[in-house]
């Protein structure tokens, strides 16, 4: 093998390694969407700040042990759990509001379901304070 060739192969594999081990899982897990219907649902509550102020509490009451308290993801269990939770700071205004209240019901994997704990409302409070960071 002429030494280009080699250099070209071992540039590949460099490649094809950063791209594998460097992805950071965010990306990785951007994958799940809620289903269409429930994706495409419109958001009931208004954003005002009264909606806003009640999401942050219970975003700090529910959710900010694996998120973080500045939803970046890196909250003090994040380390503790087999997918790395979502970075919410760099989703908000990427995906619709039913998107994330499907996926605050409904729960995968590591991230727990809520619909049981919160009532719809609240859900759509979470989404509204999610959508403003």
């Amino acid at each position: 093998m002429r030494l280009h060739q080699k250099f070209m192969a071992y540039a590949a594999i460099g490649v094809l390694m950063i791209f594998l081990v460097g992805i950071p899982g965010h990306i990785i897990a951007h994958g799940w969407k809620a289903p269409l219907e429930a994706a495409d649902r419109p958001n009931p509550a208004a954003g005002d700040p009264d909606s806003v102020a009640r999401g942050k509490q219970l975003f700090q009451q529910y959710c900010a042990l694996c998120h973080g308290k500045q939803a970046r993801g890196d909250g003090t269990l994040a380390k503790n759990l087999k997918t790395r939770p979502t970075n919410l700071v760099q989703r908000a205004g990427h995906h619709p509001d039913g998107d994330f209240a499907w996926k605050i019901a409904n729960g995968r994997g590591d991230m727990p379901a809520f619909k049981n704990q919160l009532t719809e409302n609240q859900i759509w409070d979470l989404v509204n304070f999610i959508q403003g960071l």
